[in-house]
């Protein structure tokens, strides 16, 4: 039984805006594992969803923050409006075409739809009504696509022998001499099946295969390319901090890749969330060449632009940044920076010295690490049962309370774990909470110290992680 938490902490606001940034170019931030809803993991269609998804012909069904696609669900007249409008992006008209639409949020797409001539109505001869809530069949759905792209047949072969009494036949014909349809009683086909229902995950694959669209299937868990990069982040007990973000790659993750994914900073979706990532780095920075990686010693050159501009809690972070990107990688204990090719020992007007190199160490009382910090999981990454949680924290009698949180705010798990040094000294803790989850959910990993004077929650860290089945 999960037990509810009297705040809720799951970041749901962020998930919009992280599910938007999934389809982002292959350079900054590919298709994560699971792909863009999590209720289409496996479908025979899911390449589709995503295809259509990547163009905003779907949002998604649960609206605000669209994380299903509600595949097997059947597909509306009203919704099939919609549809259409976004793939084929039909001009609005202002005039009211129907009685019954009222008050749909698919009114203005229902009144596009009848401009453009692709329907007419649901009530022949009058055509006043749209019948906007009725599912639609696999025939009608065929009525809808050869309008709206005009498909013909010209092939005087009858594919199917379960449509020959449709008044549709001929529409299914054209649908499949396009290439739109192939049946729907594999590996025969030799059936339509043009009285069911349309399914949304089979509209995904008629609209991206009429499109012309590549279908996209996600990676993975296991196929997927992790790196964790490190910008500022606020929390509840102040900030900014450093923190990690998860980002899935292509190809197998480098201290180059990586480097240039922190460089370019959050992406609109981390900068937008609650609480939001930033970083310290001047836009502009770039990387010189490779970094060059010896007995764990990574040598960066950066352009000149890292060293520009803020004060000494800027330029720290910045380093900060920097240095605990790098140091994710099991190779890399230290990294020395160069700018534009010139060693830096002393960094910035503000005299901070680097000569001995730049650990994470360095950074445990500069203001820049938080009294607790959570490196794994990053936040967004994708995890399974058991969780390996790694962090370090400076807390009173070396103890750190925890508690894992459903998609709903409700406690899938808690416990506490001890530093191995208690304060006023920095230690680092592990600790490995179980969970279970039907499918895919975004879920909060909450760690605190409890205060022993009122027994509040102090140097509280939130981290959104998505927690799989």
């Amino acid at each position: 039984m999960r037990s509810r938490n009297a705040k809720r902490y799951s970041l749901l606001l962020a998930v919009a805006a992280m599910l938007a940034a999934i389809t982002a170019p292959a350079t900054a931030n590919p298709l994560v594992p699971g792909g863009t809803f999590t209720d289409d993991d496996g479908n025979t269609h899911e390449g589709f969803i995503e295809a259509v998804a990547a163009e905003k012909i779907t949002l998604g069904c649960n609206p605000p923050a669209n994380t299903n696609y509600c595949p097997g669900q059947g597909v509306s007249r009203e919704q099939m409006a919609t549809f259409l409008v976004r793939a084929l992006d039909l001009p609005a008209t202002s005039t009211d075409y129907f009685t019954d639409d009222t008050g749909s949020v698919h009114e203005a797409n229902i009144n596009a739809l009848r401009e453009s001539g692709i329907t007419a109505g649901c009530n022949p001869p009058a055509n006043d009504n749209f019948c906007p809530n009725k599912t639609v069949t696999r025939e009608q759905m065929a009525a809808f696509l050869v309008r709206a792209f005009g498909y013909t047949d010209t092939d005087p072969a009858d594919r199917f022998t379960d449509d020959d009494t449709s008044i549709f036949e001929a529409d299914i014909e054209a649908l499949a001499e396009a290439g739109v349809t192939v049946g729907c009683n594999p590996p025969t086909n030799d059936l339509f099946c043009p009285r069911n229902p349309v399914l949304r995950s089979q509209m995904a694959t008629f609209l991206g295969r009429a499109l012309g669209l590549t279908p996209t299937t996600p990676p993975t868990v296991a196929t997927a390319n992790l790196a964790r990069i490190y910008f500022m982040y606020d929390q509840p007990s102040g900030g900014p901090f450093l923190a990690p973000v998860a980002r899935y790659l292509a190809d197998p993750a480098t201290p180059e890749s990586a480097v240039d994914l922190m460089l370019a900073g959050p992406t609109t979706a981390e900068s937008s969330q609650v609480p939001a990532f930033g970083s310290e780095v001047p836009g502009g920075t770039t990387r010189n060449g490779a970094i060059d990686v010896a007995a764990g010693v990574a040598t960066v050159d950066l352009s000149e632009e890292f060293d520009d501009g803020g004060g000494s809690a800027t330029m720290l972070a910045r380093l900060g940044q920097l240095t605990y990107t790098l140091t994710a990688f099991a190779t890399i204990d230290e990294v020395m920076l160069e700018l534009d090719g010139v060693p830096v020992t002393v960094f910035s007007s503000e005299g901070i010295d680097i000569s001995g190199g730049l650990d994470r160490a360095y950074f445990l009382d500069t203001g820049v690490v938080p009294e607790i910090l959570v490196n794994t999981p990053a936040a967004w990454e994708y995890v399974s049962s058991p969780i390996v949680v790694t962090g370090v924290a400076r807390v009173f009698e070396a103890t750190v309370d925890w508690e894992l949180l459903d998609n709903d705010g409700l406690v899938l798990t808690n416990g506490f774990a001890t530093a191995s040094i208690g304060g006023p000294f920095w230690g680092e803790f592990t600790f490995t909470p179980n969970f279970s989850v039907t499918a895919r959910e975004v879920g909060t990993l909450v760690v605190w110290e409890t205060s022993a004077a009122d027994g509040s929650r102090t140097h509280l860290r939130e981290t959104p992680v998505w927690l799989m089945p």
